[in-house]
Parts: C-alpha cells; sequence; structure tokens
C-alpha cells in the first residue's frame, strides 16, 4: 500500500495534538501562543524532511528523475543527450569581381535572431555575385532559415555590399534533446538490453546519432548476416527521409569490401560501426514514400481550422502505424505494412471540430511495400 505523505496541515494537527497529550495546560490553539510558535516550527521542519525524501524517490528511478539525475541514468548505458545542431545553406552576396570575403566572416538576420559564418572564402565573379556556403553559430531548429531571407555582414568586407540573402535554404538545424526523448531512450536500454547484435543493439545504436528520431531495420538483409538500418531525421528532414547516398560497410579484404556512402546515410554508418555489437554487413538506406491521398465529401461545418485539424490527426496515425510490427522481430517499414480504411476514418473523426464525413478516397486498404514510409498526401475535400 502506498505511503499517505502527510501535508503540512496535517503534521502540524498531528503534532499540535502530541504535543498537548505531553504538556497538560498547553494550548497550541491561541494565535499568540509560544506552544503555537513552536509546534509550526515542528511542523515545518518535519514537512522539509519529507519533501527531500520525496526528491530522493523520484531520483531513484530513470523515468522520473530529475535533468541532472536522468542523465547519469542514461550515461551507465552509454547513453548521452544530444546537443543541439546548426542550420547549413548558402548565401547570395554581391561585391566586386576578385574580392574575398574570408572564411568566417559573419552575418546575422535583420532581426539578430540568427548569426552565420561563412564556411568558406567568397569570390565575387565577373557579374558580381558569389554563392557561399554558410552555417549557423548557435544550434537549433531556429537556425533553419529559408531562401531569400536578408542577411547583413557584421563587419562588411571590403568592396562588398552590406547585406546579402540566403541562396539554398538552411537545413539541418535542430534543439537539443529533450529530457522526455532522452528519458525515453534511457528507458529503452534498461528494458531493452544488449544481446549479442539484435534490433535492439542496432536501433540504440542509430537513435544515438544527431538528428536521428526514429529507425527502423531489417534483418538478414539485403543477404544472409547483413543488417539494413532505415533512419528517420523527422526535425530536420523533409518526411524525416535522410539526404544522401545509401552507404553500406562490408568486412573483410575480398574485391567487395569497403566502405561507400556520403552524407546522412554516412553519418548514421559510422556511428553504427564505431559501437556495432557483432561483425556484420551493414547498410544505411533512405526509405522510399508513399503519399496517401484523401478525399473527404460531405463535410459538416467545414472550416481551415477543422481542416488542418484533421491533416495532423492524419499525420500522427501514419506516424504511429509505421512502428507497429507486422512480423516478429521485423519493423513493420522494413518488412511492409498495410493502412487500413478504419485508421484513416479513425483519424479524420479525431480532427477537433469535425462531426459528418464521407471518405469516398482510398477505397480500400492501402499497401505499403518493403522499405517505404506511408506520408500524408493531398487532402481534397468535395
Amino acid at each position: 500500500m502506498p505511503y499517505a505523505r502527510p501535508g503540512l496541515a496535517d503534521l502540524a494537527a498531528r503534532i499540535g495534538a502530541n504535543y498537548r497529550a505531553r504538556f497538560p495546560g498547553a494550548d497550541t490553539n491561541l494565535r499568540q501562543s509560544p506552544d503555537r510558535a513552536l509546534v509550526a516550527v515542528i511542523a515545518g521542519s518535519t514537512d522539509e524532511d519529507l519533501a527531500y525524501l520525496d526528491w530522493q524517490v523520484r531520483q531513484l528511478f530513470p523515468f522520473s528523475a530529475d535533468t541532472e539525475y536522468l542523465e547519469r541514468w542514461a550515461a551507465f548505458k552509454n547513453i548521452y543527450r544530444k546537443g543541439a545542431e546548426q542550420g547549413a545553406g548558402t548565401v547570395l552576396l554581391s561585391g566586386t569581381t576578385g574580392l574575398v570575403a574570408p572564411a568566417g566572416t559573419q552575418m546575422q538576420t535583420q532581426d539578430g535572431g540568427v548569426t552565420v559564418t561563412l564556411s568558406a572564402d567568397a569570390v565575387a565573379g565577373v557579374d558580381g555575385t558569389v554563392v557561399v556556403a554558410a552555417a549557423a553559430v548557435a544550434g537549433g531548429a531556429f537556425s533553419n532559415i529559408g531562401p531569400g531571407v536578408t542577411l547583413t555582414f557584421i563587419g562588411t568586407p571590403a568592396g562588398y555590399a552590406d547585406t546579402g540573402s540566403v541562396q539554398d535554404s538552411f537545413a539541418g538545424g535542430a534543439d537539443a534533446e529533450t529530457d522526455a526523448e532522452l528519458r525515453l531512450r534511457t528507458a529503452q536500454a534498461y528494458a531493452q538490453p544488449s544481446f549479442g547484435g539484435n534490433l535492439n543493439d542496432w536501433q540504440r545504436a542509430t537513435l544515438a546519432v544527431q538528428g536521428v528520431t526514429r529507425v527502423f531495420t531489417a534483418p538478414a538483409s539485403p543477404t544472409p548476416g547483413a543488417v539494413t538500418i532505415y533512419p528517420l531525421f523527422d526535425n530536420v528532414r523533409t518526411n524525416g527521409i535522410p539526404v544522401g547516398t545509401d552507404a553500406y560497410f562490408r568486412p573483410g579484404t575480398g574485391p567487395s569490401s569497403g566502405i561507400a556512402g556520403n552524407g546522412d546515410q554516412r553519418l548514421v554508418l559510422d556511428a553504427v560501426l564505431a559501437t556495432r555489437p557483432v561483425c556484420a554487413h551493414v547498410w544505411v538506406k533512405a526509405l522510399s514514400t508513399q503519399s496517401i491521398d484523401l478525399t473527404i465529401s460531405d463535410m459538416v461545418d467545414d472550416s481551415p481550422t477543422v481542416r488542418a485539424a484533421i491533416f495532423t490527426e492524419f499525420s500522427r496515425m501514419l506516424f504511429a502505424k509505421a512502428s507497429v510490427q507486422a512480423v516478429p522481430n521485423v519493423d513493420a517499414v522494413a518488412s511492409g505494412y498495410t493502412i487500413y480504411l478504419e485508421w484513416i476514418a479513425a483519424a479524420v473523426a479525431l480532427g477537433a471540430g469535425v462531426k459528418k464525413f464521407n471518405l469516398t478516397l482510398p477505397a480500400a486498404n492501402v499497401v505499403v511495400p518493403p522499405g517505404t514510409l506511408a506520408i500524408p498526401g493531398d487532402i481534397t475535400y468535395g
């Protein structure tokens, strides 16, 4: 039976009753009584002791521990909080032909919210312009700035205009891992211990990579003795799909051995190889995507707000159902899965403000092939 932790008022009442029983004639109820003051002091001190014990109990388990102790629990399993990532893109500058804006030169948005640094020397071309790579100084999702955003030099290089603009969107910026996200990875590590290269080992190693939010795996794929990893970067990539070329590692010295790939896939591969529990052929691939279009008619109380709510619930459903295992020890996304009409209808019905509707498309369950992720498509209202 759980301990019924007394509050301050209960403690004062108990201690007051005990005090009066031990000191006949004492009155702890009088407002100005020294006895009342003494009881209040003892009750307050006892309440502080109990509050400290409450705090200690929370630190005993990773699912309730505060930030500092959560990180300690995670460290026991070699899990560490993923820091913020800086967005990177390109900047269009205008200047005198041949003059240089040196690498390291900083620019900032008009509101001063994002500061970026040129990643290489920028040399103005014959047309007086140059496109140069740049990266945000501080990490976070806010560093993903879109094309056309004006950037102003912090110390304009000689021969250059004071301002430039974003050419290619800054992408890859992500906030630091939250306590909730770290707590989930930690709980998984304790609940699913390492076991010689099982599914949990590969997934845990992949989830530790900066930016990775979900991962799906396929054992014995594409060949026996191999594993294929499908990472998703939901917070920094469109639909979570990694950007780069599929990567692989084949151990040995034969003609087919070696390592290849680049971009996000290579980032994941390198991290996994550093911690892989067994010697295996490892593939890191980007999932294909399959859009699911909807046609909804006879909507009651149709409005932009209701439509936005429907899209949100539809997206949440697809996100959740991708994690359901269709084959034991094989992720649904890796083995192929089905999105049932009932799931889609239920998601639409969950949209805030939805009262009545008729779902006419799709007309049947949607079969998603192996290695493919179902994503929201166009929603048409009739």
